[in-house]
């Protein structure tokens, strides 16, 4: 044998193949892929796939690629994007053998098998649906198709404002088409929503929830607080909402403010979907990372989760019903109530969801301990986790990890921390349980890109969820994690 064994995992918009093998391949120079597909149509076809990295020498055009016999993948990982949602996948690997001139598959001793079907869908667990976006904005394809940073700029503003531009629909990947298709089967089916926003401004989404019209349940926030400028002479945007929201109120939706000021957010992004009944019934609910803005569905790296539980989205419109009454305050039962999470179990698996603010910081406590007794390792992604002594302050998430990966646990993951100053923000790796230096954004970013879209990188690295815990703010116990609505 040569290869041994393939994995293969997918969401509803990649796959990812693992393989190795049992012993060295002589004059191996990578491996070929070979993809069969099947169901719903898409990029994806049966034939082997193509690369776009070949041999030190050989000449090459910008953009070219080659099917993967003739540039063979020269590690033991492939992420295949080409798959679309509805399809079934398999692949088999091929060790690739020779001089890079003539190269010449192995033995067919030395195949791996071909894998068993996956499904590229959403629901990996029943009644679980995780989507995503594409909303990686410094890629070669993108900076292709303008001359300099300023045509960048302003091709990429422009199409992230067109729900028809080819770029959008790219960008916003399954994760967009799929909140508009929400809303517009709750209009379709004479449903009711209770939604609750930090930030609102898509071309998109809006006419979607004013479509609902007085069904639609809207506690609007005040987004993200601008103080002012008084080098720029800009004055001080407490409402970064505002124009959408004197908008809406022209509408027949059901509007409510909760307007915060800084130190605090208003940072909910979730959505409770009710059926036509008489009070409306809660039967579904979505959540995750995604703001309803251009650039929170096209520049920024999200997620959204629907989750089919009439408990749990229950729990979220009872949340939803304590910050209406909250208006634009923090009275003691928003952090009380906050302090008890909601906890169902749905088709075996057990879920628990935390409202901040709460008391203590008991859902930090609580993300202590799933690390705490994590197996065999812990995949993060974290934004300004901060750190503590343990002593006056308790240590953070991070730091927990961290000691994970002291004990021997796998720990990977990546750290965007803001810097003070203005100095620019950082991005940290761990890799196997080493944490690398850390690195601006700027040296990591590809050189042709450096011009074309470092006005989009900055929001590209503000990671929110981790694989076993997801919060959608600060992973340490401050004052402003414990008085602002998550």
């Amino acid at each position: 044998m040569g290869v041994t064994k393939v994995k293969v995992y997918a969401n509803c918009d990649m796959a990812t193949i693992v393989w190795e093998t049992d012993k060295f391949i002589p004059q191996c120079r990578g491996f070929a892929l070979e993809r069969e597909v099947d169901g719903a149509q898409g990029d994806a076809a049966d034939g082997f796939i193509r690369t776009w990295v070949g041999f030190v020498g050989q000449s090459h055009t910008d953009g070219e690629s080659q099917p993967s016999t003739v540039w063979p993948i020269q590690r033991y990982i492939w992420s295949d994007y080409l798959v679309s949602c509805g399809q079934k996948v398999r692949y088999q690997v091929i060790p690739m053998i020779g001089p890079a001139a003539n190269l010449q598959k192995a033995a067919q001793s030395e195949w791996s098998g071909w894998t068993a079907w996956v499904d590229v869908d959403t629901e990996k667990s029943k009644g679980f649906h995780a989507f995503f976006n594409r909303g990686i904005v410094p890629a070669q394809f993108l900076a292709r198709q303008a001359g300099s940073g300023a045509q960048f700029k302003q091709m990429l503003t422009e199409d992230i404002k067109n729900p028809e531009a080819k770029n959008r629909l790219f960008l916003t990947g399954p994760l967009g088409p799929e909140l508009v298709k929400l809303l517009q089967q709750a209009k379709q089916q004479g449903g009711t929503i209770y939604a609750a926003l930090y930030e609102l401004n898509d071309p998109q989404l809006i006419p979607a929830l004013t479509a609902l019209g007085p069904k639609c349940n809207l506690l609007l926030g005040s987004g993200a607080y601008k103080p002012a400028n008084k080098k720029k002479g800009t004055p001080a945007v407490p409402d970064e909402n505002a124009a959408e929201r004197a908008t809406l109120s022209q509408t027949s939706i059901h509007l409510d403010d909760r307007l915060v000021t800084s130190p605090h957010f208003t940072h909910n992004k979730f959505v409770v979907f009710c059926d036509s009944s008489n009070p409306p019934k809660p039967y579904t609910v979505w959540t995750g990372s995604t703001n309803w803005t251009m650039t929170g569905l096209c520049t920024q790296v999200n997620n959204g989760l629907l989750i089919d539980s009439p408990e749990l989205a229950d729990a979220y419109k009872k949340r939803w019903d304590v910050l209406q009454a909250a208006a634009n305050g923090y009275p003691p039962n928003v952090a009380k109530t906050g302090s008890t999470p909601a906890s169902v179990t749905l088709n075996g698996s057990a879920v628990t969801a935390w409202n901040v603010p709460c008391l203590k910081f008991v859902d930090l406590n609580d993300a202590s301990k799933y690390i705490a007794d994590a197996q065999q390792g812990i995949l993060f992604l974290m934004f300004n986790p901060g750190a503590g002594d343990g002593k006056k302050k308790a240590y953070s998430l991070l730091q927990d990890i961290e000691q994970a990966g002291a004990r021997g646990l796998f720990t990977h993951g990546v750290v965007n921390q803001e810097q003070k100053g203005g100095a620019e923000a950082t991005v940290q790796l761990t890799h196997k349980g080493q944490t690398l230096p850390p690195v601006s954004v700027g040296e990591i970013t590809p050189k042709a890109l450096t011009d074309a879209a470092m006005h989009w990188f900055h929001p590209v690295y503000d990671f929110y969820d981790t694989v076993k815990y997801s919060r959608s703010g600060r992973m340490h116990g401050s004052g402003q994690a414990a008085q602002s609505d998550r």
